[in-house]
C-alpha cells in the first residue's frame, strides 16, 4: 500500500511543481508590464510547460536520490549536514534549470534579461526547496516515529523480561541453598564434585542476576570459560578445544549472554572429528566472535541445530543492537560455523 501511494505522489508532485513554477514566473514577470501570457501563441505556452514538466521530473529524481543518500544521517542530523544538504539541492537546481531557461527563451524567441533570470531562479529554487523540505521532513518524522516505536518495543521487552525475572526469583535462593547443602555434604578430599558445584553455582548466579544488565566483555568471557570447563566434565577426553580471545577484550560493555548460545550449540552438536574452535577479536569498536565445530557425518537437520536458542539470540540482537550487529550461520559437510559481529 505504501509503495502505491509513493508511486502516485512520485508522478503527481512534478506536475504540480511544473504548474506552480511556470505560473509563478509568468505572473511575477508579466504583471508589472500588463502582459497576458495566456493570450500569446499556444505553442509557446506548450513549450514552456513541456520544459517545466521535464525539469520537474528530473528534480524529482534528484530529490529521490538525495533523500535515499541522506536517509542514513536522519537519526544524527547536525546543522552542518543540514546546511550541506540544502546547498547541494540548490546547486543541483541551478545547474539543471538555467540551461533549460536559456533554451526555452531561444525557442520562443523571447529576449532573456537579468531580471528574467533572477525572477525565474528565485521562484524555481524557492518551490524546489519547499518540496524537498516537505519530503525530507516527512522522512525525518517517519524515522523519529520508527525510533520511538523501536524504543517502546525494547522497553516492553525489558518489562516482560523483568516480570519473568522477578517470577523466577522465588526459586534461586532455594536452589543455591540446595547446592550449598550438597557442597558441604561432599568430603573435602573429593575436590572434583565440589569444584563442579562451585562452577554450576557461578553459572546460575550469572544467568539469574546479570541477564538484564550490561557487563564487561571480560565477565562474559569468564562466564563462557566456566561453562566450557563444566561441560568438559561430561565430554569425551578426545574433544579438541581451540579457544582464543584477544587480550584487548577487557572493559568493553556488552549485554550479557549474547555469546553463550553459540558456544552452547557448538558443545551440544559437536561430533565427527570432535573439535571446537572459539575465537574472539577486537576490531576497532567491533567484537568479532566466531565459533566453529565439527559435526557428525550424518549431521543434524539444519532446522534442528540452534533452534529456539538462536531465534532468541537474533531477536535480542535486533532489539539491543539495531543496525549494529551481524549474525551469520553457515554449514558444510563436516563443520558448523557461527560468526557474530557487534559494535560496542
Amino acid at each position: 500500500m505504501k509503495t502505491k501511494k509513493y508511486n502516485v505522489w512520485f508522478w503527481i508532485v512534478p506536475l504540480i511543481f511544473a504548474a506552480v513554477v511556470m505560473t509563478g514566473i509568468r505572473l511575477v514577470s508579466d504583471t508589472p508590464t500588463g502582459y497576458k501570457f495566456w493570450e500569446r501563441p499556444l505553442q509557446w505556452n506548450l513549450i514552456e510547460f513541456g520544459f517545466a514538466i521535464i525539469i520537474a521530473y528530473l528534480c524529482q529524481f534528484i530529490i529521490s536520490y538525495l533523500l535515499e543518500r541522506n536517509s542514513k544521517h536522519t537519526g544524527k542530523l547536525t546543522f552542518k549536514m543540514f546546511l550541506s544538504e540544502y546547498l547541494l539541492v540548490l546547486a543541483a537546481g541551478i545547474i539543471l534549470f538555467n540551461p533549460c531557461l536559456v533554451l526555452i527563451h531561444y525557442l520562443i524567441n523571447d529576449p532573456l534579461g537579468i531580471d528574467d533570470i533572477t525572477i525565474a531562479n528565485t521562484i524555481f529554487l524557492l518551490v524546489l526547496i519547499i518540496i524537498y523540505s516537505l519530503f525530507r521532513g516527512n522522512q525525518i518524522l517517519n524515522a523519529y516515529i520508527d525510533q520511538k516505536l523501536q524504543t517502546q518495543k525494547i522497553k516492553n521487552m525489558q518489562i516482560e523480561t523483568e516480570l519473568k525475572f522477578l517470577k523466577a526469583q522465588f526459586h534461586p535462593h532455594f536452589l543455591f541453598n540446595a547446592l550449598n547443602t550438597i557442597y558441604f555434604q561432599i568430603d573435602e578430599k573429593n575436590e572434583t564434585p565440589r569444584k563442579t558445584i562451585e562452577q554450576l553455582s557461578d553459572l546460575l548466579r550469572y544467568q539469574l542476576y546479570d541477564v538484564n544488565q550490561t557487563v564487561t566483555i571480560e565477565q562474559e568471557i569468564n562466564f563462557l570459560l566456566t561453562y566450557i570447563n563444566l561441560q568438559k566434565v561430561r565430554m569425551k577426553e578426545s574433544l579438541k578445544l581451540d579457544i582464543s580471545f584477544d587480550p584487548q577484550l577487557k572493559n568493553q560493555k556488552i549485554h550479557s549472554l549474547l555469546l553463550f548460545p553459540l558456544v552452547e550449540n557448538a558443545l551440544k552438536y559437536v561430533g565427527g572429528e570432535y573439535w571446537i574452535k572459539i575465537d574472539g577479536k577486537l576490531d576497532g569498536n567491533r567484537l568479532l566472535f566466531e565459533v566453529v565445530n565439527a559435526i557428525p557425518q550424518t549431521p543434524f537437520p539444519s532446522s534442528k541445530i540452534g533452534g529456539i536458542g538462536l531465534e532468541n539470540l537474533r531477536r535480542r540482537l535486533e532489539l539491543l543492537y539495531p543496525g549494529k550487529h551481524r549474525l551469520m550461520i553457515s554449514k558444510t559437510t563436516d563443520s558448523y560455523k557461527a560468526n557474530l559481529m557487534i559494535e560496542f
